[in-house]
């Protein structure tokens, strides 16, 4: 299954078809572009400067707890400018100039993730088989947490739900740290095989890296209220506090007590369609909350983005109710969850329904 070729059915009806054809009908009617507005240049603006803002803070501020401050919460709003700001342009859905959406794509690199890494993982791997065991090069990311029903089962699995949090905590450092250069080195990411990076890649990555870490670390050793075991200190409860919020933003539309993880046959060929699966696998939550609308990117009207990628975030709200009532005319399901907390939660359950004794399986 790892290395096998991975096919979805045809479309066995119009579901997908009508749907296109009710949205777009939806933006003509309202003369209104699929890419980004005002609003959402407003909000990149605003999550951008509030960075720049922190950041100039924690180095001209004379006060300590100010610093520290400014410090920790940089973590929490880089993450909103990626999944806010970079994220779209990944997609290339701020603007029909392309190169709109690859500056906007770098932040991602000044901000000390690898965006050609993070592409291709995100894009050409978790779009195109979300939820899918050895396929998915999202979901997958630490053999200490097993989210698959069909993967390898340890016997430190039965804890799990109660030390997969702590885990999560660790998510920015391992992804600035560890993962983006451990991807360089990989010859197979779930579905993507790869072959080799352009030179001009490494060097980016290298170099980005290095930006990072001076403008992080090095400047305010040397030119912040903080010394240098304090930097380090925000350091870690800066990343700590991003770790929380993306998981929190992450994890309840994909990897719920609810959620399905098919399986291809033995020829490699899904149960249902590619429109199909994005319905059944993705869970949309809490979408009529103005504040997780605002906050995460369109990550709660997950179906909306998984159905329309090309389709700025901003727009989601609108997009969500005709994916609903279109679902439903199909006999398709909506998955949703209204409560936030219930929906994190449910994700508590299946990591604690995911471990079987070894023994159960050898049976």
């Amino acid at each position: 299954m790892k290395d096998q070729h991975v096919t979805f059915r045809p479309e066995p009806d119009d579901f997908y078809a009508t749907l296109r054809q009710k949205v777009d009908a939806r933006f003509a009617d309202q003369n209104e572009s699929k890419f980004g507005n005002p609003a959402f240049f407003a909000k990149a603006f605003l999550l951008i400067g509030s960075y720049v803002g922190l950041y100039i803070t924690v180095l001209l501020t004379p006060s300590t707890i100010l610093a520290m401050i400014s410090l920790v919460l940089m973590g929490p709003v880089a993450i909103l400018i990626g999944i806010n700001v970079a994220h779209d342009a990944a997609h290339g859905n701020i603007s029909s100039r392309t190169w709109i959406n690859k500056s906007f794509l770098t932040l991602f690199d000044l901000l000390g993730t690898n965006s050609y890494m993070w592409q291709k993982r995100h894009v050409f791997s978790h779009h195109v088989y979300p939820n899918i065991l050895n396929k998915d090069a999202d979901l997958k990311q630490n053999p200490m947490i097993r989210i698959f029903p069909g993967d390898e089962v340890k016997p430190a699995h039965k804890y799990q739900f109660l030390y997969a949090p702590i885990f999560y905590l660790l998510y920015t450092i391992n992804w600035l740290y560890f993962r983006d250069f451990k991807d360089f080195t990989e010859k197979r990411i779930g579905s993507l095989e790869i072959s080799g990076h352009k030179t001009k890649e490494i060097f980016k990555l290298i170099g980005f890296k290095l930006f990072y870490l001076s403008y992080i670390m090095v400047i305010p050793m040397l030119f912040s209220v903080l010394s240098w075991k304090m930097v380090l200190l925000g350091m870690i409860l800066m990343n700590f506090a991003g770790s929380l919020l993306i998981t929190l933003a992450l994890i309840p539309s994909h990897v719920a007590e609810n959620s399905l993880f098919l399986l291809p046959d033995e020829q490699g060929v899904m149960p249902n369609s590619w429109s199909h699966h994005q319905v059944l696998s993705v869970i949309d939550f809490a979408t009529s909350n103005w504040f997780l609308n605002f906050l995460f990117g369109g990550f709660n009207h997950h179906i909306s983005h998984h159905l329309f990628p090309n389709i700025n975030h901003i727009h989601v709200t609108k997009i969500t109710p005709i994916i609903k009532e279109t679902a439903l005319a199909y006999g398709l399901p909506y998955n949703h969850e209204n409560s936030f907390f219930n929906a994190y939660l449910s994700h508590i359950k299946l990591l604690k329904n995911n471990w079987v004794k070894l023994s159960d399986i050898e049976l």
